[in-house]
């Protein structure tokens, strides 16, 4: 599922002493099955933005299209869009209510009116997707740990077949083990379904190792859209937006002032022990 935005533009408090233009001509296109990086300090529009994605807001002006149909058209089938795009939000566990494990992922079929063997289906291949065990299907979801209500609130979206995934910091508050689970389960997932992720995350490193193109917002405007090294090659403009690049970098940017390595852009940890490893082989030649 493609999605262009053309010139949207988005005012909160429209016509009040508060109004604030929270989105201003943002344009871009995504295509079906690219893994987006959204990032932007507190208050750069990252959380208006997703919303108009999938219809939870309505533009001021503008347009926005999925697979190039217009969804302000009144033909449009917003339903069906919310079906197709799903969003998880930050500490999406707090939005668990049901009283098993079951019952929670399966709420959003149910509401699907689909028949009780297709909502059983969709419910256990979720749950199996993000690593719940069959075992704790009649478990209370708020007897699950923090990681645990993380997998089940995101194999609730899941359960829906979204075609496009938007996930809000979905490794927030979670330690370093649990952070890169979540977020190597969220790209199996995207590989074995072949889906579109949106990743919003204020972590440089996170962005840099999992997706394939970063969009940075600032002030409500699209600031800078290309390749993880296209973007952060460009340290000293996220700076002054309140950005930064991955801490590794700045590493790996120091030891070549020193004359160590010769730095042609790194960003992950993955990159690094390479670079370093084959730097220690040539200095035992040596």
């Amino acid at each position: 599922m493609s999605i262009t935005f053309d010139k949207v533009v988005h005012i909160y408090g429209k016509g009040t002493s508060f109004e604030k233009r929270a989105l201003k001509e943002v344009s871009f296109h995504i295509r079906d099955g690219e893994f987006i990086g959204l990032i932007g300090h507190t208050g750069s529009g990252k959380s208006t933005l997703i919303q108009h994605m999938n219809g939870l807001l309505k533009c001021d002006s503008g347009n926005i299209y999925y697979d190039g149909k217009d969804i302000s058209d009144r033909e449009y089938d917003r339903k069906t869009l919310r079906q197709n795009v799903g969003i998880v939000f930050q500490y999406p566990e707090y939005q668990l209510f049901e009283t098993t494990v079951e019952k929670d992922v399966a709420f959003g079929p149910n509401n699907l009116k689909l028949p009780e063997l297709q909502v059983q289906l969709r419910t256990f291949e979720a749950l199996k997707s993000v690593g719940i065990d069959d075992s704790l299907l009649d478990i209370s979801p708020f007897d699950l740990s923090g990681g645990q209500k993380r997998r089940v609130a995101i194999a609730g979206v899941l359960a829906m077949k979204p075609r496009v995934l938007i996930l809000d910091e979905p490794a927030a508050g979670l330690d370093p083990r649990g952070r890169r689970d979540i977020l190597d389960m969220i790209a199996r997932i995207r590989r074995e379904e072949n889906i579109t992720v949106v990743l919003v995350s204020h972590s440089m490193e996170d962005v840099a190792e999992y997706v394939d193109r970063i969009m940075v917002m600032n002030d409500g405007a699209l600031a800078m859209d290309g390749t993880v090294s296209e973007v952060f090659a460009h340290r000293k403009e996220l700076e002054e937006i309140g950005l930064s690049v991955p801490q590794i970098s700045l590493l790996m940017s120091d030891l070549e002032d020193a004359g160590l390595i010769k730095d042609n852009g790194i960003y992950t940890m993955e990159e690094a022990v390479k670079v370093l490893s084959k730097r220690l082989l040539e200095g035992k030649r040596k």
